[in-house]
């Protein structure tokens, strides 16, 4: 055999690169092992420095290319000189283990191993990279530039004097399909960040309230979650709460990682009789284990029409610097039936699109926020608590 297949596929984790590097920025890599020949039981290891992996150096020797979109023709695509990478050396030393499909119980495209190349934002690759323009990153062919592999359970191709522990195996890896992906990706010179969200939570009673923006929680409910938001920034931001959420999210080899494109309403949101409690979880004090709210959604759209990309007015709610808002929250589903005990409420992190500013303010088409502002991709505003409320269930009720 003078070949050895690897599923390889590629990606950016990000659909856009800030040149100034606030949002760390790799080169995805998938690799799994799935050809019908490779029948050893043990792990591969391979070394990245100088294959495909090693991105820099991969695009200055031809192993991957480089292209960028032509901007009088989207569909086309120009080879970008990268004369200015020649001088550019392969990484330091670090391997990759990829475990054998002998005996193997999960599906193949479960079973892949990821690598990410982080792109040095002061590097010769981000130099090259101009923004204002968009790029594609392709295998050049089925290649991957390993230049020493073995089969090992170790974790590196050398011992500590830095000898070789290993012979590399003369077979060469390549890989397994005509395409692998690519890794496309827009550059900016730097994201708009939001500001940092400060959100308290605790147990009250619950009762109609005048205001019903403060109030979606059912009155023949005893038992809510008091919530409150505080924008600790220096402005107002515009924070949409429900909705096809659109905001740079993080990639694998495939498609977005799990739960990173979930549109299910957000903490705050006030939707009368609709309780937004998706980022909640009830977790059994003595044990530890999530009995509620441990449910994975499956991955979203990911692609909406005009309309998803315009929250109506309604979608949305400006926090003003310092002012909290405040949502009591029905929680009477989410503990119904639990066994009596002790247990504590926790919130997941969740991602909101944002503006600066009060959007809510400039309707536009159908009552609509503007379009205009809707084409700007940014890193999504957490919503996020480290407080846990202590709740107590007695004869199957709140112990209030």
């Amino acid at each position: 055999m003078n070949e050895l297949r690897i599923h390889t596929q590629i990606h950016s984790r990000y659909q856009v690169f800030g040149a100034s590097g606030q949002l760390p920025f790799s080169i995805v890599f998938g690799l799994c092992r799935r050809s019908p020949a490779d029948s050893d039981p043990r792990p591969l290891l391979l070394e990245i420095a100088g294959s495909v992996l090693d991105v820099p150096y991969a695009l200055a020797h031809g192993l991957l290319t480089l292209h960028e979109q032509d901007p009088e023709d989207a569909k086309q695509w120009v080879e970008v000189d990268l004369s200015r990478l020649n001088k550019v050396a392969a990484k330091e030393v670090e391997c990759l283990s990829l475990p054998s499909p002998v005996n193997r119980t999960e599906h193949w495209r479960d079973a892949f191993t990821v690598y990410q190349c982080q792109v040095d934002v002061n590097g010769e690759l981000a130099t090259t990279l101009e923004p204002g323009k968009k790029y594609i990153i392709r295998l050049a062919s089925e290649d991957l530039g390993v230049k020493r592999w073995a089969y090992s359970d170790r974790k590196q191709l050398v011992d500590n004097d830095g000898k070789p522990s290993h012979d590399s195996e003369a077979t060469k890896l390549v890989n397994s399909k005509p395409t692998a992906g690519n890794a496309t990706f827009m550059v900016v010179k730097s994201l708009s960040w939001p500001p940092r969200m400060e959100t308290r939570m605790r147990l009250c009673t619950s009762s109609p309230s005048s205001d019903a923006a403060l109030d979606n929680a059912k009155q023949s409910s005893s038992t809510a979650l008091e919530v409150s938001v505080v924008n600790t920034g220096s402005d107002s931001v515009t924070v949409q709460t429900r909705g096809h959420q659109r905001f740079l999210i993080p990639w694998g080899p495939f498609q977005p990682e799990p739960d990173a494109d979930d549109d299910r309403m957000r903490i705050i949101d006030a939707t009368p009789h609709k309780p937004p409690t998706s980022s909640l979880q009830v977790v059994d004090s003595a044990t530890g284990e999530v009995v509620r709210g441990n449910e994975r959604r499956g991955t979203g759209p990911l692609t909406d029409s005009n309309a998803d990309r315009q929250p109506k007015a309604e979608d949305v709610v400006t926090l003003k610097p310092g002012e909290p808002v405040i949502r009591k929250i029905d929680i009477g589903a989410l503990v119904d039936g639990l066994v009596d005990g002790q247990y504590k409420i926790r919130m997941q992190s969740k991602g909101c699109r944002w503006w600066h500013g009060e959007v809510g303010k400039e309707k536009g088409e159908d009552g609509r926020v503007p379009a205009h502002l809707c084409g700007i991709i940014s890193p999504p505003l957490m919503l996020e608590s480290q407080d846990e409320v202590e709740l107590r269930i007695r004869d199957g009720k709140v112990d209030q």
